[in-house]
């Protein structure tokens, strides 16, 4: 009867401790697959590699104000490489809008960079086909520390040289386009002066027209005045709304809008407006 409660004590002892080795290195991994800003899900960076990058995006994020992350993953859950991209940067940035995710995606084969919000403004379409000419080069050597961190590097860079002036987002789904435009100091002051120029002539004008002598001048208003109150009444009959889809530029001419200033947007599974582009490896 002893040896049986020695044994069992013995068993439920071993059961315990092979509960808690497993769950600290179930611990660890989790640890492992993130640190700070990046996520390694596909497992395919080193400790020094995420120390690095994550040092990479906290500065960037500190210039820029912008959420950035770097991910990797082996199983995309079914959806595409922006469709994940751009849902990672939705769950993980509730509250902040503006930003980038980079993205080695290993069940699509594919590396991404989705953009939100002021980012989208700087990453053009233009830009974001440079930045992945340089990350495509380090993945297809196997070097998926320096692919991120070349989809990072870029979108320094672009930040650094700021938004293009012939800038505009053309969302692919509705074909609405919204122009970018910043105002200069120098047109702020030429508007002030046409401003203040305007405001003096018609003041003038009706100084000279009126006589008006001020400080003496009293506007006899029961000689002048008068009132004529009538019924009437204003009926919505019909109301319209025509939309129109405004065809992309193919290069032909005939558009006042440069593809290279272009910014394509489309909507993720939140109904945020993305930006981004990716290449197949």
């Amino acid at each position: 009867m002893r040896k049986r409660v020695r044994q069992w004590f013995l068993g439920i002892s071993l059961l315990l401790f092979s509960l808690q080795v497993n769950g600290f290195s179930m611990e660890n991994a989790v640890f492992a697959a993130q640190k700070g800003n990046v996520y390694d899900e596909a497992e395919l960076l080193t400790d020094e590699e995420m120390d690095a990058l994550d040092e990479k995006i906290g500065a960037l994020m500190e210039t820029t104000g912008w959420n950035i992350y770097a991910v990797t993953t082996d199983d995309a859950g079914g959806k595409s490489a922006a469709a994940y991209a751009d849902d990672f940067f939705d769950s993980h940035s509730t509250e902040q809008e503006d930003g980038v995710a980079a993205l080695i995606d290993m069940d699509n084969r594919e590396i991404y960079l989705s953009a939100c919000g002021e980012a989208i403004r700087y990453l053009t379409d233009e830009r974001l086909d440079y930045i992945l000419d340089e990350a495509y080069g380090e993945i297809t050597e196997g070097y998926y520390a320096d692919c991120l961190g070349a989809m990072i590097d870029g979108a320094a860079e672009y930040y650094e040289r700021g938004i293009p002036e012939n800038q505009y987002n053309y969302d692919e789904e509705t074909g609405e386009i919204s122009v970018y435009h910043s105002i200069t100091l120098w047109e702020a002051l030429i508007a002030a002066a046409i401003a203040v120029g305007v405001f003096g002539v018609v003041f003038g004008g009706i100084v000279g027209k009126y006589r008006l002598k001020f400080g003496n001048y009293e506007y006899d208003f029961r000689q002048f005045s008068s009132m004529d109150l009538k019924d009437s009444s204003d009926m919505l009959v019909n109301t319209a709304v025509t939309h129109r889809k405004i065809p992309q530029n193919n290069g032909d001419g005939g558009s006042s809008h440069s593809n290279s200033g272009r910014s394509t947007t489309h909507h993720s599974s939140s109904g945020r407006s993305h930006g981004g582009s990716g290449r197949k490896f």
